[in-house]
């Protein structure tokens, strides 16, 4: 497909993603999120936080669908793996009413070629996996993904609960729950060391990370806790602004010798009554359905219901060894 626009059949038109198409995209994604049991609702500014973050070029590594009107029916972006990394992810949707007619298997070939692209460009020495993943329930999107050689990997919960002044949460002997109050480097740290190991996670640079979550626009920094211990940081959570009463918990982790403690379940208390003050109704996040640290379960007690299971596919892109 080349850029900045084509016609394709039915007299829709393929191009690739501008600033000004975040709110449109955001809501072909919150369609398909909706059609298929999905509580969250992503923010244009979600959207543009990912396209900075994560696409190279936008010219090259977006494509939206757009019907004769110029709405946005469909999206595809190819989200590269940070230095040193080898998942590279592929995000796409197609609205429900547009569904059926090829524009999703046009979009991830596409997107595979893309990405087999960049691979090629940027290390052609080094394995690489593509991912891609879609509601447990979303019949469609999974008997595509399978017929283009994706198998499934791992599963995730979508999780919601409402805030409340009156939740509970245990202390924890030795640490303080504070509020974020700049933190980044040293929550950076504790990150880090929170999930190295862990399935699908990539290291990232402070300023690779930075990017992608404290300096995002949807971060909501007056929200954000650490648990610390001894002027350490031990444990954090990280929110962002989902719709306008709700507020998404994008990361939260604890270091190895703090787990199993109840620092999470002190973290979690703790956003859900400060969030019910400032206003906000409801509390989202997503988990590891096979999390070792059994995660669902700390969720699930502090009233964390599953409204979606989620699950990743991946496949190996093609490589071929360096010449050098």
């Amino acid at each position: 497909m080349s850029s900045p626009a084509q016609r394709i059949a039915g007299a829709l038109t393929v191009r690739a993603f501008t600033a000004e198409d975040s709110a449109a995209v955001a809501d072909v994604m919150n369609a398909v999120s909706v059609e298929t049991g999905g509580a969250l609702e992503l923010p244009p500014g979600a959207i543009e936080n990912v396209v900075r973050g994560e696409v190279l070029d936008p010219s090259k590594d977006t494509r939206l669908v757009c019907d004769p009107n110029g709405r946005v029916v469909a999206v595809a972006l190819v989200r590269l793996p940070p230095d040193g990394g080898s998942r590279v992810t592929l995000s796409g949707a197609v609205l429900p009413t547009r569904r059926g007619t090829g524009i999703g298997r046009m979009l991830l070939s596409w997107q595979l070629a893309r990405a087999a692209a960049r691979h090629q460009e940027l290390a052609p020495g080094v394995d690489w996996t593509a991912q891609l993943d879609a509601g447990a329930d979303d019949a469609p999107a999974l008997r595509l993904y399978e017929r283009m050689g994706f198998d499934p990997e791992r599963y995730f919960f979508e999780m919601s609960t409402a805030t409340s002044a009156d939740v509970g949460g245990p202390g924890v002997p030795g640490m303080q729950i504070l509020p974020f109050d700049g933190r980044e480097w040293e929550v950076y740290a504790a990150h880090q060391s929170a999930f190295d190991g862990s399935w699908g996670f990539q290291r990232r640079t402070f300023e690779s990370w930075a990017a992608l979550t404290v300096q995002a626009d949807t971060f909501l920094p007056d929200l954000a806790l650490v648990a610390v211990s001894d002027g350490r940081v031990v444990g954090y959570l990280l929110p962002y602004a989902d719709a306008p009463d709700a507020f998404y918990i994008g990361q939260m982790g604890t270091v190895a010798e703090w787990r199993r403690r109840g620092v999470a379940s002190a973290l979690l208390a703790e956003v859900l009554r400060s969030a019910h003050r400032r206003g906000y109704a409801t509390a989202a996040l997503e988990t590891d359905a096979t999390s070792p640290e059994g995660a669902p379960r700390v969720y699930q007690k502090l009233g964390f219901a599953v409204d979606r299971r989620v699950v990743v596919y991946c496949r190996p892109l093609p490589h071929r060894e360096s010449s050098l």
